[in-house]
């Protein structure tokens, strides 16, 4: 009896770790997708529509005046970048955040689990929603009842 009570709680525990690896190996992941695009925005060499064509998912933007938005919002992080150390940003996500950063943001069923927020010395400069390995928004803005969303492209 004390036996299968001690193998149930190993393999509870087991289970349990699988599963913290598993999801660490997502966020390692989601790490890496906003450390490439930041890495690729800080290189002038880099035109805007080559980290477009790279880094963002592009769904729905099907108008040259769309796509002239996007590049010039590019552009933009860019230019807030320029006077930034990128090892000194971090990428902390949702979930991590206290609850007075996130309770203005509807996430519009939207999985919370692939939102990160970007802040240089403390202060927050970007927000990512992640989707697919690609960045599906870098855009949060008010949709009124003082609450923001992330706007997918």
């Amino acid at each position: 009896m004390y036996f299968k009570c001690f193998v149930t709680l190993i393999l509870m525990v087991l289970t349990m770790s699988v599963g913290h690896c598993q999801e660490q190996s997502k966020e390692d992941l989601d790490f890496a997708v906003i450390d490439s695009f930041l890495t690729d925005l800080d290189d002038p060499s880099f035109r805007a529509d080559v980290i477009l064509s790279k880094h963002i998912l592009i769904e729905q933007t099907d108008t040259d005046e769309g796509y002239d938005y996007l590049e010039a919002s590019i552009n933009e992080i860019r230019l807030n970048l320029q006077s930034k150390q990128l090892d000194q940003i971090e990428a902390i996500p949702f979930h991590k955040l206290p609850k007075k950063e996130t309770r203005d943001i509807d996430p519009e069923g939207k999985s919370t689990s692939d939102m990160y927020f970007l802040f240089y010395k403390g202060r927050q400069m970007l927000a990512l929603y992640l989707k697919n390995d690609k960045i599906a928004s870098f855009t949060l803005v008010s949709k009124g009842n003082n609450l923001a969303h992330f706007v997918t492209y």
